[in-house]
């Protein structure tokens, strides 16, 4: 029965996780939100309290189910050792796929360190968070459902959107246009894939309890849970079956003893047991020898130098509060990629963000990119020949996890100058060749672009900075660089991203 329990939460968890990222209506973030948020990695990096306190009770009383029931990567390669299951022969079946192992505590503890490395790095601000969530379970999943999923649910749904708009239904028309194909965000994602993958096929929960990092911290706190499967020596026979059926590999069936800080609580052992002999009960103490103290210590330093290393790096900018001056294009001083409202900067972006592309996959206009920088490898910017951010949406704040981009409404967002338009007056029709034009200044939804007569006697866009959100509608709407205008690869008037946000 705790097995067929488990079994059912586990799949309408990674279903709800899984269409986080392929919904297209908005309705499920507004409801699953939640569930991001509650993966241990995101919930670390975003110093959420409540979450890491739900985690590590759930941990203390009942063991590592989270491994089971609430991550989605853990889930999946659940699902791939039941493939395997059901491809195999009837006697491979019922011998089992496994047998107990010794913990690989270097491997182990060797992929953990370099976690909580990689972690201070990112806080500190030396490298992007995203390499660190190379190792998260949750960014992984991420990773691939919005890399195979996602495209796969828009070739479905994009025919059937079509068919309803022709009968006058445009639910369904509101489905964001599929991004460009980005090779190294595709690599990452196929790599993991293909690890995770194999190392399920092979070895059952072997990425869980020998690279995952969450799996390794709830570890160290699951040898100390209330309940736990315990074997009744008066019972069991030492059939192996137990160790045999243990995806954990955790089960040492000759001297009946269980590696808690392995075991997922995946309720198999009871469940396979013909005897009874396994209990998921309260007991005291265990049966496996704990992780050493040093271990332990090292795992309180290691969070201790990771949340120390966080810094906040601000930088005073003004404005004259005047129109821009009429010249020719010049990179701004604090150049850089536009990042979302919310985001407050660069910095706070890049010490945050995973990189698991929920907010990629929940931008309703398609204009939040991975990016390919080093310093910001697979985190999001705002990428704006496609569309531009829309001052009433809101939709990536309310779904990040780690706390990367933290939540504003419609009123927040227009207040918030997340960068300046800058003016190419070398390619814009208007100013350079006197043709009318004025599409970004008709477009701005802040009003911050009026076109006034330049020095040629051409009109020409020109920019108050002090009024523009940076919301990119003016590159969005420039004709430079489409079909049958100048040729330039890019528009005349763009979007410069503040590396710290500033407020109107």
């Amino acid at each position: 029965m705790l097995r067929i329990v488990r079994m059912l939460l586990a799949t309408v968890a990674i279903l709800a996780i899984t269409l986080l990222f392929v919904d297209f209506t908005g309705i499920a973030a507004r409801w699953l939100s939640f569930l991001p948020k509650i993966q241990l990695v995101p919930a670390l990096l975003a110093l959420n309290l409540g979450a890491l306190c739900l985690l590590a009770v759930l941990t203390l009383v009942f063991g590592r189910v989270y491994c089971s029931v609430i991550c989605p990567l853990g889930i999946y390669q659940d699902i791939v050792m039941r493939l395997r299951i059901w491809l195999s022969p009837k006697r491979k079946r019922r011998a089992g796929f496994f047998r107990h192992s010794p913990e690989a505590k270097k491997l182990r503890y060797g992929f953990f360190a370099m976690f909580l490395v990689l972690v201070a790095l990112g806080l500190a601000g030396v490298i992007a968070s995203s390499f660190a969530g190379l190792l998260d379970p949750y960014s992984a999943y991420g990773r691939m459902a919005s890399r195979f999923a996602l495209p796969l649910w828009r070739t479905a749904v994009v025919p059937v959107a079509d068919m309803a708009a022709e009968s006058g239904v445009y639910v369904l028309d509101s489905y964001p246009a599929a991004q460009p194909l980005n090779v190294a965000v595709l690599a990452v994602a196929v790599l993991t894939f293909v690890v995770v993958t194999a190392m399920a096929w092979r070895g059952g929960r072997d990425y869980c309890n020998k690279v995952c990092p969450a799996g390794t911290m709830l570890g160290l706190l699951s040898r100390f849970s209330l309940l736990k499967p315990a074997i009744d020596t008066d019972k069991c026979n030492r059939c192996g079956t137990c160790g045999r059926k243990c995806k954990a590999s955790c089960i040492d069936t000759n001297n009946h003893s269980i590696d808690y800080s392995r075991c997922v609580v995946c309720m198999d052992c009871i469940g396979n047991c013909t005897r009874g002999a396994i209990s998921y009960a309260r007991r005291r103490g265990g049966t496996a020898k704990a992780a050493p103290d040093a271990t332990r210590r090292s795992f309180m330093v290691g969070l201790a130098v990771a949340g120390g290393a966080i810094a906040a790096r601000a930088a005073d900018k003004a404005t004259d509060g005047g129109l821009a001056p009429l010249k020719d294009k010049q990179r701004h001083p604090d150049a850089a990629p536009a990042v979302p409202a919310g985001a407050i900067g660069i910095g706070h972006l890049s010490s945050r963000c995973t990189a698991c592309q929920l907010c990629v996959s929940a931008c309703p206009e398609g204009v939040l990119r991975p990016s390919l920088s080093a310093s910001r490898f697979m985190q999001p910017e705002l990428v704006f020949t496609g569309g531009f951010c829309r001052p009433d949406c809101t939709e990536c704040s309310h779904v990040c996890p780690a706390g990367a981009i933290k939540p504003v409404d419609a009123a927040e967002k227009t207040a918030i100058r997340i960068g300046r338009a800058v003016v190419d007056t070398a390619t814009c029709i208007s100013a350079a060749y006197g043709q009318h034009c004025g599409n970004c200044a008709r477009h701005c939804p802040a009003g911050a672009i009026q076109m006034v007569k330049g020095p040629n006697g051409n009109m020409r866009p020109s920019v108050d900075e002090s009024v523009c959100i940076g919301c990119g509608s003016c590159e969005y709407h420039c004709p430079v660089g489409t079909a049958g205008h100048i040729s330039s690869d890019k528009a005349a008037i763009y979007v410069e991203g503040y590396k710290v946000h500033l407020k109107s």
